[in-house]
């Protein structure tokens, strides 16, 4: 699909192009029970990457690995919060939810995992704000979107610090 064109009265040696930018929601729009769905997903996810996030810390060999993590730790209780509260929004419930703890045999392990399930989680955020036109919405999983990919950015510097 070809989003650029041609500028409209530009000489052809110029070439001067224009993006054209769809109109929102770029990857159609999710009804109302898929965007349940997705939050009441991400609200699962951000749980368990908090749990998961808590043992991790636990084994950090230095300061820095327990600075970095604590980041991310800290985060993911906020976004479970944010998500929570989004569910509330639109349920006037609280949502019951349990994890399955992520499994890891060794440190260096561990934060490999955590740095795919936060590429994951920010690829899957970013479809949901495509999908999307609720301002709150989009607001709520773009600020998590962030933080998902700065978290992956530190995981994979703790783990190169690794080898």
């Amino acid at each position: 699909m070809n989003h650029y064109q041609p500028v409209p009265g530009m000489p052809s040696e110029h070439k001067q192009y224009q993006l054209q930018i769809p109109q929102m929601p770029i990857l159609g729009p999710n009804n109302f029970g898929k965007l349940l769905q997705n939050v009441y997903e991400s609200i699962v996810d951000e749980a368990t990457a908090a749990d998961f996030y808590s043992r991790l810390l636990r084994e950090a060999p230095d300061q820095l690995h327990r600075e970095f993590i604590n980041h991310a730790y800290q985060d993911e209780l906020e976004h479970l919060e944010a998500f929570t509260r989004l569910y509330r929004y639109f349920t006037g419930q609280t949502p019951q939810y349990s994890i399955r703890p992520v499994q890891y045999r060794t440190y260096k392990e561990g934060l490999l995992i955590a740095l795919r399930d936060e590429l994951e989680a920010a690829d899957f955020y970013k479809d949901i704000i495509l999908s999307n036109t609720d301002q709150l919405v989009r607001d709520t999983f773009f600020l998590a979107m962030g933080d998902e990919l700065e978290h992956s950015t530190r995981f994979s510097f703790l783990y190169n610090l690794l080898r």
